[in-house]
């Protein structure tokens, strides 16, 4: 049999020894809180089995003889609880002040909610099918409640709803849900050939993938300006928000790899692979870097930590050649001749008074004497990621 007791039981007996007149009862009810509370050692706070069971059931038999009906009904449940016959929410509805009633709300208030969702989603649904029958419709929604057990909480940051992939177009219609759609290459090898066939006839889907896709990188867009803008914020505070975000560097890079070491001693902040097969590194530095430019004559020209940054690169480039041969073999990536960029600095940390247009004159001549590195401020990325936003608006 699966006993139960607990703190609840107890404070519910406590209430009913200072209802009740019998000191019969009393002591029943004294028996019984001896029991839940006796020292266990190792075991659990609270005694359960069946000595609680018949004190319980004594307790409620003395109170009817002591003419306390209430008391031998309240007593007789407890004795049906510790014997696992009814579950705690049925004595908390009965024998706690206001549990009834907030249940009772809660349950009107997810009854009201998903009252009003069907009426939103069958107006959406009609909206799309004009044409659409009654029986169409309770079909479409019988297929909605189905895939209901497959939603899950979203993980990242931004919450909302998790969706499968492979979910038919019985979702399609869910205009307000958040979708959450992991673009971590673990994931990708479920939206196989066959699938993105199917959804690619589903009615607006093309719409629909397109300004989810929109939202997702306008969002990520917003939170790297964040880091970078921010005072102290570190590199891989920078590397957190650009990780799994390879469209920002332009539409030549597929993926980026998982593994960051593929020479001895080095590992690459973001290693991006082209369509081509080509690797193109990746190199983040602070942003916040005040002797980003430094005016040695009569030009502005970019400071230390820009030339020991570049240095740095060339010597991952330099190593990526001399490993080539092994890398390929083991790993499948070329590397000669690979390309490197390197992230640092941001024009509103710079010390000294120089314009956007003096410090990107900078860049611009320092990047024409190196070959296979491009040097670029923080503020260069994201504005060329706004251009391309733009242009995936229109």
């Amino acid at each position: 049999m699966n006993y139960r007791s607990g703190f609840v039981l107890l404070q519910f007996l406590k209430e009913a020894k200072a209802m009740t007149r019998s000191s019969e009862v009393g002591q029943h009810l004294d028996d019984a809180i001896a029991f839940i509370t006796a020292g266990s050692g190792d075991g659990p706070p609270y005694h359960r089995g069946k000595p609680l069971v018949t004190h319980l059931k004594a307790a409620a038999l003395a109170a009817g003889q002591a003419d306390e009906p209430e008391i031998s009904n309240r007593l007789t449940d407890f004795a049906e609880y510790a014997a696992g016959e009814i579950p705690l929410t049925l004595l908390e509805h009965f024998y706690e002040p206001g549990t009834k009633e907030s249940s009772e709300q809660m349950m009107r208030s997810m009854l009201q909610i998903g009252l009003q969702r069907c009426t939103e989603l069958l107006t959406e649904f009609t909206r799309h099918r004009p044409d659409a029958t009654a029986d169409d419709a309770r079909r479409w929604m019988r297929d909605v409640s189905r895939v209901m057990e497959r939603w899950k909480i979203g993980e990242d940051r931004l919450g909302g709803v998790k969706l499968p992939r492979n979910i038919p177009d019985s979702l399609t219609w869910f205009s307000r849900i958040q979708l959450v759609l992991a673009e971590d290459p673990g994931t990708r090898e479920h939206l196989t050939e066959e699938l993105a066939e199917e959804l690619a006839d589903v009615p607006g889907a093309e719409a629909l993938a397109q300004a989810v896709q929109w939202h997702r990188r306008k969002t990520a867009l917003d939170r790297l300006r964040s880091v970078v803008e921010s005072p102290g914020s570190s590199e891989k505070d920078i590397h957190d928000e650009l990780k799994q975000q390879t469209w920002i560097f332009g539409g030549r890079y597929v993926e980026e790899l998982s593994r960051r070491r593929l020479a001895p001693g080095d590992e690459l902040d973001i290693p991006l692979l082209r369509g081509d097969g080509a690797l193109h590194v990746v190199e983040l530095k602070k942003a916040d870097v005040p002797g980003l430019i430094e005016k040695p004559r009569s030009h502005p020209a970019v400071g230390i930590d820009v030339h020991r940054a570049m240095t740095q690169v060339a010597n991952y480039l330099r190593s990526l050649d001399e490993n080539r041969e092994r890398i390929l073999t083991e790993h499948g990536i070329e590397c000669r001749r690979s390309f490197a960029t390197v992230l640092i600095g941001h024009p509103s940390f710079v010390r000294g008074p120089y314009t956007a247009e003096e410090i990107s004159g900078a860049f611009r001549t320092y990047n024409a004497t190196l070959s296979r590195i491009e040097v670029m401020t923080y503020q260069e990325l994201i504005e060329s990621a706004e251009r391309t936003l733009a242009l995936d608006a229109r």
